[in-house]
């Protein structure tokens, strides 16, 4: 313990003759020393302490009302905050200094493990496959029976802040647990290539080789521009225009203004345009309504559909689709594309009032990937696009570079690697254009009823859930060309099992798994719901929304299309529509917990359970020997502490065996004591 030396304040009193009558104010005093008061010396991790600081003059008064500036010498062992308020993270020494003008002082402090005791502590009963969220003197100190036989238990902390950079540092530490032996260990190879064999196919590589193989990765970043541009669009228009109500002059706007001779976008077009027809449309994917900036492409109308008018850039090599082939190809968005975008999504609005959707074939979109690039841009749908070029009572502001109706941009046939070499093959280019069109339909559907048919002109969907929606077009997409159906624990063999499922498999649905299997890997630090657009948020965001779907009660076409004609964003829509199920929090608390026990701890109830595919099967098979599930649980054992820091939406895993006849404890402890965190435990054997 540092001592504080004992001190006297001296009060002096000065008399003089003559002078002034007003009196001199005193200079400030000067520093000249600091003095630490504490008894504290040691920690345990989560323990806190009140330091405080005195500084003193020449003379060893103290100094009354100065500033005290508080550091750690090792934040992530101990921190202090402004008030001196020291909290113990982890074990590991550390010097706390306080500093007061140019004058500092120091106190060393330890911080320490101190086992859980569990003596005269009635342990918690768990049956295998229960699910329990630890009350807060449980957290405090938890104690675990191995009973008869042993028993094996996992802890899931998971941090269910929805405020963006709330981190949260958490830490366990336990008594009498030793490392576990049993379930849930990496799921064993699945029979598929046994099944495989039998039928005559080859062996099917992990699909890690069999994707890469198959098919360049997709530009995440340009899309995720492309949106930001998007949303940068509807907050140019002033609060009061999108607060005015539009529901009077909606139907009035019915009736559209007639079709100007010569016009050069999509509303120039008659509604059943002759094939042959010329139009001239904006290709500019970089700039959104700024005057002057478009990039005119003129292209001619090949097919025409119920649902979709073709045209394709006039300046497309040669070797590309025949007209015959683009019909095709507008035919299979009629059936396939645009029926099961509508059905689950609803339709769009028709903007362009002519009842289809504009594809346009186009080098603009082979120009944007570069021939040494290690991804590929296949196509897009631009949110510009819905904007008038004169601002109207439905939408009270313009884009002047706008094609004013609803389309998609998409590459042509590059059958001499003119601008790279990413379309040259007609067969995948045809499994291209389905998956990117639907996954762009989505963001067209959503958009296109947000500005038109929502009472107010709302904001765009947030990334993680509007992109969580399109990759689930994809999923939507697989199942029917596979022929399988959700809520029906597919695993690897029965996706895989003739050379038709392979195929859909890789064209619309492996993205989305390999996409969930690297936020598995690092799930502390990867989120559902994080603000950003990366990878890993958006495999976790789709497979969010499948569970989601899967545990709701109604048909899921319900539940998206409410999130589509929604008049609010992200965390607000996904809890309005997924009320029944406990909003955001409430679906991501079971689901992390999801992630760990399905199809791995018997007799986990369904909510800890994913309804539509079988992960512990499917997923070890990305890895080089097809037999390791991405997720990796920590081993708690006596004397040894797990520490983590947890994103908001972040969880962490941690196993531990209590041994037969012994009463294992562990402590939890949260730094932050204000961030939600809850702790889940499990008994898997």
């Amino acid at each position: 313990m540092k001592r504080i030396a004992p001190f006297v304040l001296v009060l002096a009193t000065a008399c003089g003759g003559g002078g002034s009558d007003t009196p001199t104010a005193p200079a400030p005093a000067v520093v000249v020393s600091v003095t630490i008061a504490t008894t504290v010396t040691s920690l345990n991790i989560g323990e806190t302490a009140t330091l405080t600081a005195t500084p003193f003059d020449s003379k060893g008064a103290a100094i009354t009302g100065r500033a005290v500036t508080w550091a750690s010498s090792n934040a992530t062992i101990a921190s202090v905050s402004t008030a001196g308020v020291v909290t113990a993270i982890t074990a590991g020494g550390v010097v706390i200094t306080a500093t007061v003008d140019t004058k500092s002082a120091q106190a060393p402090i330890t911080v320490t493990t101190s086992s859980p005791k569990c003596d005269g502590v009635t342990p918690a009963s768990l049956q295998v496959g229960e699910v329990r969220t630890l009350t807060a003197s449980e957290r405090s100190l938890l104690c675990v029976s191995g009973g008869a036989a042993g028993a094996e238990y996992a802890i899931i902390p998971v941090n269910l802040s929805t405020t963006i950079g709330t981190n949260a540092a958490v830490n366990l530490i336990s008594s009498n647990t030793v490392a576990t032996t049993g379930a849930p260990t990496a799921a064993q190879l699945s029979a598929a290539v046994r099944a495989n064999a039998e039928i005559g196919l080859a062996a099917i590589p992990t699909l890690a080789e069999f994707s890469a193989a198959a098919r360049m990765p997709r530009n995440i970043g340009f899309e995720r521009a492309l949106r930001t541009r998007e949303r940068d669009v509807r907050r140019s228009v002033s609060a009061a225009s999108r607060s005015a109500s539009r529901s009077a002059s909606r139907s009035a706007m019915r009736s559209r203004r007639p079709v100007a001779a010569g016009r050069s976008n999509i509303l120039g077009l008659p509604a059943t345009p002759d094939l042959g027809t010329l139009v001239t449309l904006n290709a500019n994917a970089n700039v959104a309504c700024t005057a002057g900036s478009a990039i005119n492409r003129v292209g001619r109308v090949a097919a025409v559909s119920n649902a979709a008018i073709v045209v394709v850039d006039t300046t497309a090599p040669s070797g590309g689709f025949s007209d015959a082939e683009y019909l095709s190809i507008a035919t299979t968005f009629d059936t396939l594309v645009y029926s099961l975008d509508t059905a689950a999504f609803g339709a769009p609005y028709d903007m362009d009032n002519n009842g289809r959707v504009l594809m346009f074939f186009t080098t603009a979109v082979n120009q944007l990937s570069a021939a040494s690039g290690t991804s590929v841009i296949g196509g897009f749908f631009f949110e510009r696009d819905l904007v008038p070029r004169v601002a109207n009572a439905i939408v009270p502001f313009k884009c002047d570079t706008s094609n004013e109706g609803e389309m998609f941009y998409l590459p042509v046939v590059d059958a001499s690697s003119k601008y790279n070499p990413f379309f040259t093959s007609k067969a995948n280019m045809l499994l291209d254009i389905n998956s990117t069109t639907i996954h762009e339909f989505q963001h067209l559907i959503n958009a296109s009823r947000r500005y038109y048919v929502t009472p107010e002109i709302v904001e765009s969907e947030e990334a993680w859930l509007g992109e969580g929606m399109s990759h689930l077009a994809e999923e939507i997409l697989y199942l029917h060309v596979a022929g399988l159906e959700p809520k029906t624990d597919l695993g690897f063999q029965v996706t895989t099992l003739t050379t038709a499922r392979n195929a859909a498999l890789i064209a619309y649905q492996v993205d989305n798994l390999s996409r969930y299997n690297g936020y598995l890997k690092a799930t502390e630090a990867n989120s559902p719901y994080a603000d950003n657009d990366d990878l890993a948020t958006r495999g976790a965001g789709w497979a969010l929304l499948r569970y989601s779907l899967d545990r709701s009660p109604n048909p899921p076409n319900t539940y998206l299309r409410a999130l589509v004609n929604a008049p609010t964003q992200g965390i607000p829509n996904f809890n309005n529509v997924f009320a029944s199920i406990g909003g955001l929090v409430g679906a991501v608390r079971t689901f992390v917990v999801a992630n760990f026990t399905d199809n791995a701890v018997p007799g986990v109830q369904a909510a800890y359970q994913h309804g539509s595919w079988n992960f512990r099967d499917w997923l070890p098979h990305f890895t080089a020997n097809n037999s390791r599930f991405p997720l990796v649980a920590r081993s708690l054992f006596s004397g040894a502490t797990q520490s983590f820091t947890l994103v908001p939406g972040g969880s962490g895993y941690v196993r531990f065996r209590v041994t037969a006849g012994v009463v294992g404890g562990v402590s939890a402890t949260v730094t932050a004591a204000t961030t939600p965190v809850d702790f889940l435990l499990v008994r898997t054997q």
